[in-house]
């Protein structure tokens, strides 16, 4: 890494300021300054960590920092790593940006396994770094390493009650089927906001709860606050779970909340909002919500033809099909067997 060449205006830049200003700067030097740019490419990356390595900076924690996120943004998480280990000391920051820059690259096995270092090295997490732990222990569907992390924060008593740790928590044992321990938990969060009502919503929705999964949003509209108010992701839930149960009124209210939230711009909640007319078999609604739907995708071409599909309406069933290749939209191969299974 360090024989490759710079570029002159890496030169110019560099060799106005020597390896003490780098070091006692950080500020005020060039490195800083190509490090904050956010466009960088891997090439140009290189160029600068090889001269942070000749002039003896690779310990400086700030610029260590910066590496590892931008080698993570670049989807070079390995690379963030060998940064991180060049480090002689490490502090949680440190630790939360390696971990951060495995978790948002999908090495979430990779996140955990240097959260597990972190604690062996006798170094205390935070608010920050329990999240993306505990939402990484989702995403490999590791209940036992979450129930471990549970019981960790728990015994310390680290962070009781903070909102952005129980949430994660919510969502983590929501998605690993463990509904009671979701529900416990979210109980024990103080200033309950949005995100972790719509953890613990989603969770009954997706674990065959829908009942529970509406009544939480009734509680949660019944409270009121800011922090209550539900966004896309709430009504998401929502309409998926009138859709499970065939909730024609209650699905229609949630509609009427969306338009007065001003949300139901939102092409997910329009996507949501249709699949759950359509799993409630009323024509009439779906098509005057499709009509308003400005970005016409093929997901949604293909749940307005289902619902006259799943009425044995095939006259509009092939009429929508002309309609959506006659706007440009042409369903692929999975697609094509679809539309001819609901045809037929």
């Amino acid at each position: 890494m360090c024989r490759i060449k710079f570029t002159h205006i890496y030169k110019r830049l560099f060799s106005s300021f020597s390896t003490a200003d780098v070091a006692s700067n950080y500020l005020h030097n060039p490195i800083n300054s190509f490090l904050s740019n956010r466009a960088l490419d891997f090439n140009s990356l290189l160029q600068i960590h090889a001269y942070i390595i000749t002039t003896g900076n690779t310990d400086n924690i700030f610029i260590a920092s910066k590496l590892i996120a931008h080698y993570a943004s670049l989807n070079q998480p390995h690379s963030s790593a060998k940064v991180f280990d060049f480090l002689s000391f490490k502090d949680h920051f440190l630790w939360n940006s390696v971990i951060k820059a495995h978790f948002s690259n999908g090495k979430y096995a990779e996140a955990l396994d240097f959260f597990s270092k972190m604690w062996f090295c006798n170094t205390m997490p935070n608010q920050f770094t329990i999240p993306i732990v505990v939402s990484a222990c989702a995403e490999v569907g590791s209940l036992f390493f979450g129930m471990n992390v549970h019981g960790m924060v728990t015994k310390l008593n680290l962070f009781y009650g903070n909102s952005a740790v129980g949430s994660s928590f919510v969502y983590t044992y929501s998605k690993c089927g463990a509904m009671e321990d979701a529900s416990v938990v979210f109980d024990d969060i103080l200033m309950k906001d949005v995100v972790a009502w719509t953890a613990l919503i989603i969770g009954y929705v997706q674990n065959g709860e829908s009942e529970k999964g509406l009544e939480c949003l009734s509680e949660m509209h019944r409270i009121g606050g800011n922090s209550e108010r539900p966004n896309f992701r709430t009504l998401e839930g929502c309409f998926q779970a009138c859709g499970h149960l065939g909730a024609l009124v209650e699905g229609r209210c949630l509609h009427g909340l969306a338009v007065k939230s001003g949300i139901v711009s939102s092409h997910i909640v329009q996507s949501s909002i249709l699949s759950m007319y359509s799993k409630c078999e009323t024509v009439e609604d779906a098509h005057l919500l499709f009509e308003e739907i400005v970005v016409k995708d093929l997901f949604s071409w293909t749940l307005i033809i289902g619902v006259y599909a799943k009425l044995g309406n095939v006259y509009e069933c092939f009429n929508m099909f002309l309609k959506m290749k006659a706007d440009g939209i042409h369903p692929d191969g999975g697609g094509n067997q679809l539309f001819a299974f609901q045809f037929c």
